[in-house]
């Protein structure tokens, strides 16, 4: 068989893999959108370099945008088979497939209207409409983790937990050819351990090629207290001290209920003000934040036991989820000290931006930056230091308080991805590890770490790159 990688290959974003069997059988590995190629109006056009007429299956490991984004695309462009991921992943999926075609909708008629007074004719279409995402939502079929789907006599498939996001997986292939049986592990994000809200990930007992995830190799984060610690020192050193603002971006899935979920545990032991104001500043989230609710028996031992005695993971005095644009509009203008979580989490787009447009000139305020930001975002600037910065065509002068945590960050660092690779791939073997959905730098240092432990047979794919295994 063979396997091409199409996405994510020497770089983060745009997760897709194309495995072909020597019957001639397509499997498709995620769908991501490519946020490079986003950009530029040219290559969108080839956004799939094959036929989606020809893919007879799609796995999907998680709902993240850069895995999920292209679904509505391929069924629009002629893919007929079903598409395979958990329950929860096909909930999540169906609210951040709906909402990446608002925005594209939003960017086009923008792009167009700035077209005319540039007399600029390059505005790129979007990729998918409403329509076509209930076409695509029609093509999921779900399967529960560790329970085995059979395709047909030689195709098994089992989702693995990964760790990483509500319903995120690695998919375990055990492909049958020639009588021989070979098992393909794809780690999709992994986890970090102990997460809130989500359980540990699990490793895949054995395979012969493991197709792994190493976006933070050679980085490790600086986490040197708990959730709860570091958001009851900021929430007192800002809120309650000296009666700021905390303005936290927050990727709207996953990492804004795990810091809800945190406060609110605060505000249950008593530790900050029950009166004070937690705003969660996203539509997105406000949707999502339910399916964490209703998939309340996948999430970890810790949320399990709160639900239980508390009913509600994100319902607290003061936690008021903003929807429309009058409420974001009205918290424009509310200056109580207060926490703000809003999208999104490199500070680039959404709503965020007139948070923290709002903020950064009051020296008594806090930006908390909740994750990686990549170079060039306006979080990477902030985080840079920069004393002077351009929000929304306005220079603004930083004297809020610019802070990072890693504490919330949804991706094991170089040393968990390490571990997880090492207990999966015996060393001096035969078994190969595929390298992906990371920069060159990062892939380096993980494939340098790994040559080191005696795992020699590690390959850092090209994009196009396509292997016979």
């Amino acid at each position: 068989m063979r396997l091409k990688f199409l996405g994510a290959a020497k770089q983060v974003t745009g997760s897709m893999y194309l495995l072909t069997l020597d019957s001639g059988y397509k499997i498709l590995v995620d769908c991501g959108m490519d946020y490079e190629m986003k950009k530029n109006p040219t290559e969108r056009e080839y956004i799939f370099p094959f036929e989606p007429v020809d893919i007879d299956l799609v796995l999907l490991t998680h709902a993240h945008i850069d895995h999920s984004g292209n679904l509505p695309a391929l069924v629009h462009l002629g893919f007929m088979g079903n598409i395979l991921s958990t329950p929860a992943t096909a909930d999540l999926t169906s609210y951040l497939l709906f909402d990446s075609a608002n925005i594209q909708f939003h960017e086009y008629r923008k792009g167009l209207s700035q077209s005319k007074k540039t007399k600029r004719h390059l505005v790129p279409k979007p990729l998918y409409i409403e329509k076509q995402v209930k076409e695509c939502m029609d093509r999921f079929v779900t399967v529960p983790f560790d329970k085995s789907f059979v395709v047909n006599e030689n195709i098994k498939i089992t989702f693995v937990e990964a760790g990483h996001l509500l319903g995120a997986a690695s998919i375990l292939l055990e492909i049958t050819e020639k009588g021989q049986t070979k098992t393909i592990g794809f780690s999709g994000d992994l986890g970090r351990s102990n997460s809130k809200l989500v359980r540990d990930g699990q490793l895949f007992k054995k395979v012969d090629y493991l197709i792994c995830e190493s976006t933070y190799g050679g980085r490790k984060h600086k986490v040197e207290r708990s959730a709860e610690e570091e958001m009851l020192a900021y929430i007192t050193q800002t809120c309650v001290n000296h009666r700021g603002r905390l303005v936290i971006p927050a990727f709207s899935v996953g990492r804004t209920q795990s810091v809800v979920f945190t406060i609110n545990q605060l505000k249950k032991q008593g530790l900050i003000p029950s009166h004070l104001k937690v705003f969660v500043d996203s539509p997105l989230a406000v949707k999502t934040t339910g399916i964490y609710q209703r998939y309340s028996d996948i999430l970890n031992e810790e949320a399990q036991n709160f639900m239980a005695k508390h009913g509600s993971l994100f319902e607290f005095e003061g936690a008021e989820y903003l929807d429309s644009m009058d409420e974001h509009d009205e918290l424009l203008h509310y200056y109580d000290p207060c926490v703000i979580i809003s999208a999104a989490g490199m500070v680039e787009g959404g709503r965020i931006q007139e948070h923290v447009s709002n903020n950064i000139e009051n020296p008594f305020s806090t930006i908390l930056i909740a994750g990686f930001c990549a170079e060039g975002t306006l979080g990477h600037r902030l985080l840079l230091g920069q004393s002077l910065i351009r929000i929304k065509n306005r220079d603004r002068r930083v004297f809020a308080k610019i802070a990072q945590t890693d504490v919330f960050s949804s991706h094991p660092d170089h040393d968990e991805v390490f571990n997880y690779i090492s207990k999966t791939i015996e060393p001096n073997s035969n078994e190969t590890v595929f390298l992906i959905h990371g920069e060159l730098t990062q892939l380096t240092a993980m494939k340098n770490a790994l040559h080191e432990a005696g795992i020699n047979k590690v390959e850092i794919p090209d994009m196009m790159q396509e292997y016979i295994i």
